[in-house]
């Protein structure tokens, strides 16, 4: 079983998954905790070249970690349904189920909580994390989560969620051909799929240089250029109905590139 985090900076995730463990573990269930903050922590000091092997290393241990038996817990952000259908995906592969939990707070909360704890992480990434995050459930019905626990309102019962995880964990499994939905399913061969999911991944790393480079940017021209990206992705032309014909892997990489370079300089007009 894959039990998936979500929940920006600050919600409590660290506590909770050493709290799950500990008592998944009372229940005989072998688990281990994982996440890239975990691998991050590794190393004696944080460069932006490592990420792209942090996240890669990441990956193969969740993915091992499944392979050997393992319960897992993803102890990481998953702000992004992006990042959370990969999970769901690799879970799939593997016949195992997932069960994502939601853990919430009011972002005044958070960034209270992140600054008693000597603000290890700067409140305004906090709150450019708030404006990005992509709420679970609103866009796919896959994505909805299967248990929503807030994290500032009470004392957490650990033994009560371990109990409604194994009865979500028994009900996928008793129903597993329809949980797999097909969007999820079929992603692999759907070329419509593949090209917004494309663009979806390089417009939010665009974003993400773009802000980083202009850092005079206000939030509230933050929070429009994500909702630019957004509904952009939201509009981009169909494949299939349009009758876009794309012959090749060259073919469909130089209409991405296409595209990027045109929301490179629509973006521009928010300076």
């Amino acid at each position: 079983m894959l039990i998936m985090l979500v929940g920006l900076p600050s919600v409590g995730k660290s506590t909770f998954s050493k709290n799950l463990s500990k008592k998944l573990i009372e229940r005989n269930i072998d688990n281990i905790i994982l996440g890239t903050d975990l691998i991050r922590e590794s190393f004696p000091v944080w460069k932006e070249n490592y990420e792209d092997y942090i996240k890669k290393m990441n990956k193969s241990l969740i993915s091992e970690a499944l392979d050997e038996g393992f319960t897992v817990i993803v102890d990481d952000t998953n702000y992004y349904n992006s990042k959370r259908r990969d999970l769901i995906h690799m879970a799939n592969l593997k016949d195992k189920n997932c069960i994502s939990i939601y853990l919430k707070a009011p972002l005044e909360v958070l960034l209270a909580r992140n600054i008693a704890r000597g603000a290890k992480i700067p409140n305004s990434v906090i709150e450019d994390m708030y404006l990005k995050f992509d709420e679970m459930g609103t866009k796919y019905k896959w994505d909805k989560p299967d248990l929503e626990i807030d994290t500032h309102l009470e004392a957490i019962n650990f033994d009560e969620i371990i109990d409604k995880i194994f009865k979500l964990d028994d009900e996928k499994s008793s129903i597993k051909s329809t949980f797999k939905s097909k969007d999820i399913e079929n992603s692999d061969n759907n070329d419509n799929y593949n090209f917004k999911n494309k663009l979806d991944v390089e417009t939010r790393h665009i974003i993400g240089e773009f802000i980083k480079n202009n850092k005079n940017l206000s939030k509230e021209k933050i929070k429009r250029l994500s909702n630019y990206r957004k509904n952009y992705i939201k509009n981009l032309r169909d494949i299939e109905k349009d009758g876009i014909i794309i012959k090749n892997e060259k073919e469909f990489n130089e209409y991405i590139l296409t595209l990027l370079e045109e929301f490179k300089s629509e973006i521009k007009k928010f300076i």
